[in-house]
């Protein structure tokens, strides 16, 4: 059980240890006469001053931050007798923070400067020797028992077995880690520090570890605050069978099926109960998950290693599995544009989600529909399958289609995806130079990715590189045979981040994308299959498909290569609004490979940026380096999301 002087602690808030404020206070306003009763009912206006003699200047600031006469500045209090009782608060609270900062011995006083205009508190805290650590012993009630089965431990993170790693028995120090003999501790890491040595055996096997007993001590002779700890730490376990609760629309096997851990073999390990809990939340199926060890099945038939199994308990609460949405971009080269969006994340009750989306825009109209079945076969591989009938009518081609796709993508590794996938598209494709062609298209596609991203929607860290692979095989006028290929990087680096300390308030952010194709001349390949480079996806200050190869009658030709770069400095001037200064560049060509760096046209501008929970709204305004004649000077994007 917790001992009463850490009731106390915990009740406080501030320190370790707490004594009286008669006893410790020192307040110079006791011995002053008692108050008249006419001071009260005329608000009092004051300055507050805090002073800190013979300690850190850094006191000050935490004082101010704790202080009810610094947080209630701006609301007087109507006397006198008001007045004395915050100052009197005030000097309770700075000694309950001396001890929390390891001055056991501080005291505080507060004085009032009646003659001041405005009146003047000062409150005065004298720290006195700060204390250290004497000791912080550590004894585990009963002893702990390590089964065989916890001495090799090994972690597998990948799929195929592609990530083992090696991890060492469990640990349990006779002296609290996070602390050091002999230098002075706060109070706030002392608790942590407590609380994190049971945290570190639930994730190597006991999940039931606790602290049972904490005691803490002063030695003012030697300055030193000594520290007993008693953990219990519980029987040791393996991770067991998943047991769902609230799921009545979503299969509980479905939900077993995703839980990383074999049940039986995996020591007990909290972190990876936390992080199944996460990828629950991540499915859009629950409003509420919460999950704990079963701490009444423990479970040792049929083992003679004395190992029990300990089964998970999942709560869930489903949320509502159909939506309907919908969004609206708005570019100065293709217009208004809105998209109707239906989304079913339950379809079969084990997951599957169905996207139907309705594109009106002045380029592309029609209709497509998305389906995604996950944990198809393995955990963490998907069934992937979409189809689409759309109307394009860019400068480049007007194309009526209708094409299909199916494939499997999973997680090879932690930041590792790649998939598989057959695409098949026909229809009928008109280009500026000739009348309406049928065409049709089969492709097989293969893809890897890296993704180290923190955030998909708004990095502001790590990286995210994809290579795509797609030969494909078809007819436009005669039949074809194409190789091509795309590497997409992207690149996020906060400058002003420290360690564990994260800050956006700077994010610099790069992306680097090309492309090329070979195997057959430009002319026969159909107009929609080849690259095209401008506007607000790639390089913005230049329309839609406007850099590269023209025709005769100076319409987009397109291209059999590629290349684009843009740059952005994400600044955030508030916690919602931010600008971005950026600059794109990019090109595409008729020959089979881009050159790389060389003959790129380049548009720059300034963004807007009003951060919301789902995402940054974004307002951009560009200007083409080199203006293309008939183009006009400035082009104007307005979206949902970063840019990349």
């Amino acid at each position: 059980m917790i001992c009463a002087l850490l009731a106390c602690l915990l009740l406080s808030g501030c320190g370790l240890l707490t004594t009286t404020a008669a006893d410790s206070a020192g307040n110079m306003a006791a011995a002053e006469p008692e108050l008249d009763p006419a001071w009260q009912g005329t608000p009092i206006s004051y300055a507050l001053r805090i002073e800190v003699r013979d300690g850190p200047a850094s006191l000050a600031d935490k004082m101010k931050a704790a202080s009810q006469l610094a947080q209630l500045a701006k609301e007087p209090p109507d006397s006198m007798l008001g007045l004395e009782r915050r100052a009197r608060a005030d000097t309770e609270t700075a000694v309950r923070l001396l001890h929390s900062q390891g001055y056991y011995d501080g005291k505080a006083a507060f004085s009032l400067d009646e003659s001041a205009s405005p009146l003047r508190v000062t409150l005065v805290l004298t720290p006195g020797s700060r204390y250290v650590l004497g000791r912080a012993a550590v004894r585990y009630v009963p002893a702990p028992a390590v089964p065989d089965a916890f001495r090799d431990r090994v972690r597998v993170t990948g799929f195929w077995g592609l990530e083992r790693e090696n991890l060492p028995p469990p640990s349990f120090p006779d002296t609290l880690p996070g602390v050091e003999i002999g230098k002075p501790v706060t109070a706030d890491a002392m608790l942590a520090a407590v609380e994190a040595l049971p945290e570190q055996l639930r994730r190597e096997g006991y999940p039931l570890a606790k602290v049972a007993d904490a005691r803490y001590s002063l030695n003012r002779e030697a300055r030193q605050l000594n520290a007993d700890i008693v953990l219990d730490p519980g029987p040791p376990a393996l991770m067991g069978q998943i047991r769902v609760q609230g799921a009545r629309e979503v299969n509980a096997e479905y939900l077993q099926r995703l839980a990383p851990w074999t049940p039986g073999e995996q020591p007990w390990d909290s972190a990876m109960l936390d992080a199944y809990a996460d990828t629950l939340r991540g499915l859009g199926l629950f409003a509420s998950v919460e999950a704990k060890p079963g701490v009444k099945a423990l479970d040792r038939a049929g083992r003679d290693d004395g190992v029990a199994v300990l089964p998970a308990d999942i709560s869930v609460t489903e949320a509502a599995f159909r939506s309907i949405s919908g969004s609206a971009r708005y570019d100065t080269d293709t217009g208004l544009g809105v998209e109707g969006v239906w989304e079913h994340r339950n379809l079969f009750h084990n997951g599957e989600k169905l996207t139907l989306t309705a594109p009106i825009a002045t380029e592309m109209q029609g209709l497509k529909a998305a389906f995604e079945k996950p944990a198809f076969l393995e955990r963490e591989q998907r069934l992937l399958a979409s189809a689409s009938a759309l109307r394009e009518d860019t400068s480049a081609y007007l194309k009526t289609s209708a094409g299909a796709s199916a494939g499997i993508d999973r997680r090879l590794a932690r930041q590792w995806w790649g998939g598989l996938s057959l695409f098949g598209e026909g229809g009928s494709l008109k280009d500026n130079e000739h009348e309406a062609k049928p065409y049709g298209v089969f492709s097989p596609r293969a893809h890897l990715r890296r993704d180290s991203r923190n955030n998909a929607v708004n990095p502001s860290s790590g990286s995210e590189l994809e290579i795509k692979l797609q030969p494909f095989t078809g007819y436009y006028e005669e039949g074809f045979n194409v190789l091509a290929g795309t590497v997409e990087a992207s690149f996020y680096y906060a400058p002003f981040r420290k360690k564990n300390q994260p800050d956006d308030t700077l994010i610099l952010a790069a992306r680097v994308e090309g492309g090329a194709m070979s195997g057959a001349p430009l002319r026969a390949i159909p107009s929609s299959m080849r690259y095209y480079a401008g506007g607000a996806g790639s390089v913005r200050g230049y329309a839609y498909q406007a850099l590269g190869p023209r025709d005769s009658e100076d319409d987009p030709l397109g291209g059999r290569s590629y290349q684009i770069v843009n740059l952005e400095a994400r600044f955030k001037v508030s916690e919602h609004i931010g600008i971005v200064p950026f600059l794109d560049g990019g090109m595409v060509y008729k020959d089979e490979f881009p050159k790389i760096i060389g003959d790129m046209d380049w548009g720059a501008g300034l963004g807007l940026r009003y951060y919301t929970p789902i995402g940054p709204v974004r307002l951009d305004v560009a200007a083409p380096l080199r203006q293309i004649a008939g183009d006009p000077p400035l082009q104007v994007y307005i979206s949902i999301g970063q840019s990349f």
